[in-house]
């Protein structure tokens, strides 16, 4: 789902359910818990994880410059999953996952999926990796779940769900995390667009995004400079973002209404309260806004 053809498994998604298993591995009370992540990672990372030692030596070593920022990966699954609860309240009972990864949520929320049909968008190479670790896992291919092969960089999102049999005429709730910063702006715009014109009323999107370096306070400065070039070394590099500020006037011109925009500095006030051993780098932010009727 990135703005490049990628021959080769997504390095970022291995990193998301490494960050992801380690944080329900390592924390007394997780903000997001994921006991199916550490199945989701290749050997190396399922090494890595076992070991203290090596863990340690990762993280102030390789993940050094970007370790400040790895709070993002489950504060935005658990945003996200607050937020299609509440549209499962209201009736939704499509769920689209944009740039799956390595995703969990069919094998670890098996009531929600009870009521959903589940579309799992993500590039081929990814995709197919995730299927084989399941199988080496015994980890079953859920019945109500869709997996699409898709770059929504040379396909619109609406054709390849067509493919699958989604259903036009029902509001949807898409999640679309880890994957706007990879696509130019006009990427995400034109696919923030679509969804408005094309999807039907009341469909939910959640988000995250990447604040513009104007944007981000002078402490976090540092922080922001070695994480860009950090996924740029690894030929995945960032390449939009936005004011958190202007966010909510640009999803309304495109159509959209009920925005829930949780600015960088605004998401450690709302997920982290009860953990203050964990900080949230005010780099990211989190944004839910639903199509207007």
């Amino acid at each position: 789902m990135h703005a490049r053809e990628n021959k080769s498994p997504s390095k970022t998604a291995e990193l998301v359910a490494a960050a992801r298993a380690e944080h329900t591995r390592a924390t007394i009370a997780p903000i997001f818990e994921d006991r199916y992540a550490y199945a989701m990672c290749g050997r190396l990372w399922r090494t890595i994880l076992s070991s203290r030692i090596l863990l340690l030596l990762v993280k102030d070593g390789l993940l050094r410059n970007l370790r400040p920022i790895l709070p993002a990966i489950f504060t935005r699954a658990r945003f996200g999953e607050d937020c299609l609860e509440a549209a499962m309240a209201e009736g939704v009972d499509q769920y689209v996952i944009i740039g799956a990864g390595y995703d969990t949520f069919a094998f670890r929320r098996p009531d929600l999926m009870e009521r959903l049909t589940l579309y799992e968008l993500d590039q081929k190479a990814t995709q197919e990796s995730k299927l084989h670790r399941m199988r080496l896992a015994g980890m079953e291919v859920p019945k109500s779940v869709r997996y699409v092969q898709a770059d929504l960089t040379v396909e619109r999102l609406q054709d390849a769900l067509a493919r699958e049999g989604f259903d036009f005429s029902r509001p949807a709730m898409i999640s679309w995390f880890g994957v706007t910063y990879y696509l130019d702006v006009d990427t995400v715009r034109t696919t923030l667009t679509s969804i408005a014109r094309d999807m039907a009323p009341g469909t939910t999107v959640v988000f995250d995004y990447l604040a513009d370096a104007e944007w981000v306070p002078e402490e976090a400065q540092p922080l922001l400079t070695r994480a860009t070039a950090f996924v740029a070394r690894r030929g995945e590099p960032w390449l939009s973002s936005f004011v958190p500020p202007d966010l909510p006037g640009i999803l309304a011109s495109l159509g959209y209404e009920d925005i829930d925009n949780l600015e960088p500095d605004k998401v450690e006030e709302r997920y982290f309260a009860q953990y203050p051993d964990l900080k949230y780098a005010p780099v990211i932010g989190l944004c839910r806004a639903r199509t207007t009727p």
